[in-house]
């Protein structure tokens, strides 16, 4: 079994949340920890089943296995907390980027933030490092009260 790439999870998580798909940790809690059928999951947040398990695939991949992803989703959604997207969709549809004001194509919208703004998504990244810091040492500190 492979080690857990946590950087590169966050990164991942980062970039998407950043890119305007701010539901994706709550859809794959959903389907993988909640064990949500496919088709209901991602009808309910407004995508394609083929595309939700792509997001579960990848999210698997990067933890090493399935077991793995289960368990760091949850963490992944709070080390998340305070991360809002910079690209907004409208009602019409056009996906805008909050920061230029850029229309960008949904297929676009996480290129553009990795080519325009690197800085804000090292921001979100870094942010998210530390509150896994956090997170870790509150679970040190609650398994050491407990053995106490």
């Amino acid at each position: 079994m492979k080690p857990v790439d946590i950087k590169s999870l966050v990164n991942y998580v980062s970039l998407k949340i950043l890119g305007g798909s701010d539901y994706l940790l709550d859809a794959l809690e959903e389907y993988l920890v909640d064990g949500e059928g496919p088709a209901i999951v991602a009808h309910k947040y407004n995508i394609s089943k083929h595309q939700l398990r792509g997001y579960a695939q990848r999210i698997i991949e990067k933890s090493g296995s399935e077991i793995r992803a289960k368990k760091v989703i949850p963490i992944l959604k709070y080390i998340s907390k305070g991360v809002e997207p910079i690209i907004t969709r409208n009602d019409s549809g056009a996906y805008t980027c909050k920061i230029c004001n850029t229309v960008v194509a949904r297929e676009d919208t996480e290129e553009h933030v990795r080519k325009y703004h690197k800085d804000q998504l090292t921001l979100a990244v870094k942010s998210m490092m530390e509150r896994l810091e956090e997170y870790k040492a509150k679970k040190e500190k609650a398994v050491a009260v407990a053995t106490t």
